[in-house]
């Protein structure tokens, strides 16, 4: 079929509805969601081809399901498959997904954006951080809701002033089968999936599934590789006829990557691409540019319980308990002159120099000028988590929920030195953390580390909600408190400097020779224990009113609470840093119908206390400053239009406008001038468009994300042009052939007409005039082909 040619714009029309269950965050959210959207609506939320989700929730959200996510680029298209949605811009920093990227949800960063997987937390008890890479398959995802500006009244969250993204997997098959999915294409691309589903066994029913993965390719610029191996797993068990059920669910995740290097915004746009070198080089001071140094390796896993159970007719209990276990680090190696002691180049002055001053490091029986060594910052991981509901359905019109959640994570954070082999490899991706590596030891015989701390981070947190409807069911009320405490315990062990120039000593004397021989300007920090509490109660409130059996309008209002980051309690000269904490005003208005699907919402959103990180020239050391107060506005909308059988169009728009209220000091000489500047790193507009077609055994699809431009620093000096990325798949299906069913093969093509831009911005320094080698170059023209089949 010959297609029109689509101009990127704002507005929205999608296709063919489906039938779809409401599924939301937690166990307790879907309870009351399930009872609540059918008494409104008569119905549960259908889809358009897996976009554009019939809503009924009293805020603004915008959902994909499997139908959908399917056709994307199978592994680990995590976040790269919601960036069609209105609000939404995810750069990834490569086409599979398997590097990571970076996100922004109406204007607000990861780090303030909550992200939970079946109802579990993801983010980063620390610094709030997403890490996509540690998402489960996206073969496994049944559902992704994502909420713009609001959070649900159970989400267990100190972080998400931006809005929150949901991720649900899928149900174990009820019938006995296997499913394996081959895949090959660019840059040696490979991967291979395989799930077993047990079916129904036992006298209740019991069904489950385990699923195995490998992903591999190379980097698509400079020497080097992605690599992720992953073990999936779910049992489901049934409780009766009436929704109840408890389920198990885990994920196990080896991932060993080497980073794409980043570039400055002329490199990228002159074709200057400055990369990483494929050789180590003469030791013992080796090559700092080796690729072999900027590595990523984490290790991950988590188990995650659901529960559901009806006490009686009318009141329903949920129980969801989990945990998360992750080990990780971003590379890195640092020089030690074993003459003077001095570590790096730079010849800043640090506690450690004077512990090891002519001392052999790698026994090699002489005193070298430079030294190199493997010196990660080691993050572990440990948490514990529960999320609980008691759910009171007073009658058809009318439900109470009490929710109570916990959170406690240890956060351990450790930056060991190992000595580095003969040929200047790496012995093991985590130093001398496992014991595989040899440690560098100072003349006292202790570890020399750039940092050793551990924190507790623990959220308790109450919540309540109302639901009503009236008028026949046409008018719906969300009435909804929650109540978190957020208490840091933090530990530093060790006289250091600031966090990003960290270099640690146990000894006192050491650290005030160092503060010495640097003079007044000296950041030395001693250990240090302390406690830190947050808390707030936090309202969110919500109306709609079915106008008629097509249309509906609604309005919320929620305030959100973002409390300090670990690093930011750590470094900050602020003594008291004050939670960040959003205001956000959503109008909305619904159309459904068969063919048709739509929805509208202007919003805004008042934020204080924004927290960033700012250099101070005169310390010379990056701290965690406040901002102060910046108001956001804007809109968004996608519709969805079926205009004939098998032919399904879906676009979205978003415009994102912010305003810094003013001028930010960040140090004792030196005045930023941001007053009525904007906000870094989001696009003020964002337009996507799908049209896919179905005719017979084959299935059509191209899609197209438009990105505007983008201010790097808050500074607003240097913008990173708009760009357009064009999608596209194609798959035909076999049928049956013998023993494998349903075969299938899938064609997917990432950035079709080769777009050259800039993707992902990371600033060191919010109020530089630029971000200097601080960008990532956009993915090049992917292409991966995938055979699935069933048995």
């Amino acid at each position: 079929m010959k297609l029109n040619k689509w101009i990127l714009a704002g507005t929205a029309l999608t296709g063919a509805f489906a039938a779809h269950s409401a599924l939301a965050q937690s166990t307790g959210t879907q309870a009351v969601e399930e009872v609540t959207e059918v008494v409104v609506s008569g119905q549960r939320n259908r889809s358009l081809e897996g976009l554009a989700v019939v809503q009924t929730v009293t805020k603004t959200r915008s959902s994909i399901d499997e139908q959908f996510i399917d056709k994307q680029l199978p592994g680990v298209a995590g976040l790269d498959a919601i960036n069609l949605l209105p609000g939404v811009n995810f750069t990834s920093n490569d086409a599979t997904g398997m590097s990571g990227g970076d996100i922004t949800l109406r204007g607000f960063d990861a780090q303030r954006v909550s992200l939970t997987l079946d109802g579990m937390p993801v983010n980063d008890t620390g610094n709030y951080q997403i890490y996509t890479t540690q998402l489960p398959d996206s073969d496994l995802f049944s559902r992704v809701d994502v909420n713009l500006g609001t959070t649900d009244v159970d989400s267990p969250t100190a972080a998400a002033s931006g809005g929150t993204l949901s991720y649900l997997t899928k149900k174990p098959l009820k019938e006995m089968g296997g499913q394996v999915k081959l895949g090959f294409g660019s840059y040696n691309y490979q991967r291979e999936f395989v799930r077993f589903d047990t079916g129904e066994f036992g006298p209740f029913g019991t069904t489950s599934y385990l699923s195995a993965s490998y992903n591999r390719t190379d980097k698509f610029k400079g020497p080097g590789n992605l690599e992720r191996k992953q073990v999936n797993g779910k049992v489901y068990q049934p409780l009766g006829d009436n929704g109840d059920f408890v389920s198990a669910a885990f994920l196990y995740m080896e991932s060993r990557n080497h980073f794409i290097r980043r570039n400055s915004l002329a490199q990228i746009q002159q074709d200057t691409i400055n990369d990483y070198d494929e050789t180590a080089g003469a030791g013992p001071g080796f090559n700092s540019n080796y690729y072999g140094y900027s590595i990523n390796p984490t290790d991950t896993g988590n188990v995650r319980i659901q529960f559901k159970k009806h006490l009686t007719d009318n009141l329903t209990f949920t129980f969801d308990p989990s945990f998360q276990y992750t080990l990780a680090n971003g590379g890195g190696t640092t020089t030690i002159n074993e003459v003077t002691g001095q570590i790096g180049t730079a010849g800043v002055a640090n506690p450690i120099n004077r512990e090891l001053t002519g001392v052999d490091i790698n026994g090699d029986g002489r005193l070298s000028t430079s030294v190199r060594t493997y010196s990660p910052s080691n993050t572990k991981t440990r948490r514990f988590m529960v999320t609980s509901s008691l759910i009171w359905r007073i009658n058809d019109n009318s439900v109470v929920r009490a929710a109570y959640s916990y959170d406690r994570g240890s956060h351990r954070q450790t930056g060991a030195y190992s000595l580095l082999n003969a040929t200047g490899s790496i012995t093991d991706e985590f130093s001398s953390e496992r014991g595989n590596a040899s440690p560098v030891l100072d003349k006292f015989g202790n570890n020399v580390q750039k940092r050793n701390r551990h924190s507790f981070a623990e959220l308790s947190q109450f919540a309540i909600n109302y639901t009503g409807t009236f008028f026949d069911n046409s008018l719906k009320f969300d009435i909804g408190l929650r109540a978190p405490k957020l208490t840091r315990d933090l530990n530093n062990y060790c006289y250091q400097m600031n966090t990003f120039t960290a270099y640690c000593s146990t000894n006192p004397t050491a650290a005030a020779d160092a503060r010495a021989a640097a003079g007044a300007t000296a950041a030395i920090q001693a250990p240090v224990s302390f406690t830190k509490e947050y808390d707030k109660v936090l309202p969110n409130l919500g109306v709609s009113y079915k106008i008629n059996n097509n249309q509906s309008i609604y309005a919320s209002y929620a305030e959100t609470l973002s409390a300090p980051r670990t690093d930011d309690l750590y470094d900050s000269k602020i003594p008291n840093l004050v939670p960040e904490h959003g205001k956000t005003v959503d109008l909305g208005y619904r159309y459904s119908a068969a063919k048709v699907s739509a929805n509208v919402a202007v919003w805004h959103t008042d934020f204080a206390h924004r927290i960033e990180r700012a250099y101070d020239d005169v310390e010379q050391i990056s701290t965690s400053t406040d901002i102060g107060d910046v108001t956001m506005q804007g809109f968004n909308a996608e519709v969805g239009f079926r205009p004939v059988e098998g032919l399904n169009i879906y676009a979205s728009t978003s415009y994102t406008d912010s305003e810094i209220a003013d001028n930010v000091k960040t140090s004792a000489t030196a005045v930023q001038l941001t007053a009525g500047k904007k906000l870094n790193k989001y696009p003020k507009f964002a337009h996507a468009v799908r049209v896919n077609y179905e005719t017979g055994n084959w299935d059509f699809g191209v899609q197209g994300k438009y990105t505007g431009d983008r201010y790097s620093t808050l500074l607003n000096t240097e913008i990173a042009p708009a760009y357009t990325v064009w999608d596209a798949n194609v798959s035909y299906s076999f049928g049956n052939f013998g023993p494998m069913k349903d075969t299938q093969l899938q064609l997917n093509v990432k950035n079709l007409f080769d777009e050259r831009y800039a993707g992902a911005i990371s600033p060191s320094d919010v109020f530089a005039a630029n971000v200097g080698f601080n960008y990532q170059l956009g993915a090049p023209t992917t292409a991966v082909l995938t055979l699935n089949t069933k048995f």
